[in-house]
């Protein structure tokens, strides 16, 4: 009897089945999203708010960002790009921002022709942190209007405010064309975009909380990546230092040059090396046809190179990476095929000046490590819709053929990168040391064991290419 009652309570039918519609996936397993329900889940869904306006002035639509921590523990993100588009999307009868803020991989980052190059890929970013917020408002600023649009926990609809913004309001759900309101007039030529969002906590746990430091971190570091990108941060919280300055502003004209200097806490050896260049390839990818089918077709990429390197005194070493302005702290192709070359490259070099550095090349081969002991390199790749290994992008996965531009292996005629030097500015700025790759151990023990120190493969490397003698990598 009490077999056959165990069997009944865990039988298994279409009825035990559920389908999770809209954002309810996003809201029911939000740790697939943004990773976490903690800290760094919050600062995560700042960075997808944040990403989306960077890649508008990335793309040349803008110049200036703004980051406000509210009082009431809300965030604002302000840009001065185009702006959400306002009118009809024909296929859904939504507006542009509700679209985009509550629909799953919905946005203008598919092929589109909007973005040449950017960091949100999967169109879920806006929409997902609509879902986990208790409260989001959207304002536009475009077509000489300002468009205004709230969302509660992913429900567009309208707030009735009596003393400000406030999540709890009483709130009326709407939606379609009606859920937009124009709620005034922006000047001629103006555009852009304002968001702000409170953090649902139903989702974060207690205790989560904005990174200040993380924050100036990230902003900093976009504002070296994007040359000439204003970018404020303004922090006006109750439990905001009050020795530290409320509005921090980052803006560098240098870019990665002015970054490695940064990054670089040891005596440098050589001045600020800098590789640029632009390569095609053909990639074979799913298109929609004309009739939604997904057929294969190829497409013609391009793949931009930036580099910025230097070698100081110490052992170790500093490398960051960047795929279309997001950090790759686990690197991924573009990284291998860097190593790659930086290997060859100073194998060759040193070759051919043995006799000057006492290098026996038949017993002794130069390694990795000998090429990255006192490295400090940025790397930034711009590629068209770059496969990353998951939401966090973390890791780039695309397949290794527009990254081989770093090795080398297909020639000029492909676009490798040109060799130039630029000397970099703001040295001696204090910095972090992170991502350090090697033992500095290691490292030294290359050294007593007769291989060659980092000093002179900085040294072969810096002087043959001011003699003009470096070949292209």
């Amino acid at each position: 009897m009490s077999t056959t009652s165990a069997v009944k309570k865990s039988a298994y039918d279409a009825r035990n089945l559920q389908v999770l519609e809209g954002l309810e996936a996003v809201r029911k397993r939000p740790g697939m999203y943004v990773g976490s329900t903690d800290s760094r889940g919050l600062m995560h869904c700042l960075w997808e708010i944040l990403d989306n306006a960077v890649d508008e002035a990335l793309g040349g639509h803008g110049d200036t960002i703004e980051v406000i921590l509210h009082p009431d523990h809300s965030v604002e993100v302000r840009d001065t790009g185009r702006g959400v588009p306002v009118d009809v999307e024909p296929r859904t009868g939504l507006t542009g921002v509700e679209v985009v803020y509550t629909k799953l991989h919905a946005g203008g980052k598919f092929g589109g022709g909007s973005y040449a190059a950017s960091g949100g890929l999967h169109g879920v970013g806006a929409s997902v942190v609509n879902a986990l917020s208790g409260r989001l408002d959207v304002e536009v600023d475009r077509a000489g209007k300002v468009y205004a649009m709230s969302f509660q926990r992913g429900q567009p609809g309208e707030f009735a405010d009596t003393d400000g913004p406030d999540p709890e309001s009483p709130f009326a759900p709407s939606s379609g064309a009606a859920a937009l309101r124009v709620v005034g007039k922006a000047k001629r030529g103006v555009t852009g975009t304002r968001v702000r969002y409170w953090a649902d906590p139903q989702i974060f746990v207690k205790g989560s909380h904005f990174s200040l430091d993380d924050l100036t971190r990230r902003s900093r570091q976009t504002a070296f990546l994007v040359p000439g990108l204003k970018l404020t941060v303004t922090d006006l919280r109750p439990e905001a230092s009050p020795d530290q300055p409320a509005t921090r502003v980052y803006k560098y004209d240098g870019g990665i040059s002015e970054f490695v200097e940064y990054l670089a806490q040891d005596q440098k050896i050589t001045d600020v090396i800098r590789l640029q260049g632009t390569g095609e390839y053909t990639e074979t990818i799913p298109v929609l046809d004309k009739n939604g089918h997904m057929v294969s077709t190829d497409v013609e990429r391009s793949c931009e190179v930036d580099i910025a390197l230097r070698w100081g005194s110490d052992f170790d070493a500093t490398l960051r990476s960047f795929v279309n302005i997001v950090a790759t702290p686990k690197g991924g192709t573009h990284v291998t095929g860097f190593e790659q070359a930086m290997v060859k490259t100073v194998r060759k070099q040193v070759e051919n000046h043995a006799r000057r550095v006492k290098f026996n090349a038949k017993n002794e081969k130069i390694e990795k490590d000998d090429t990255l002991a006192g490295l400090t390199a940025v790397v930034s790749v711009r590629i068209d819709e770059p496969q990353f290994e998951g939401q966090t992008k973390e890791v780039l996965g695309h397949p290794g053929d527009p990254c081989d531009r770093l090795e080398g292996r297909r020639g000029p005629a492909h676009g490798v990168p040109h060799l130039h030097q630029e000397g970099g500015e703001g040295a001696g700025r204090p910095g972090h040391r992170q991502g350090g790759l090697g033992d500095a151990g290691a490292h030294r023990r290359t050294h007593a064991q007769g291989g060659l120190a980092p000093q002179e493969c900085a040294g072969v490397l810096h002087d043959a290419h001011q003699a003009r003698r470096l070949p292209h990598p």
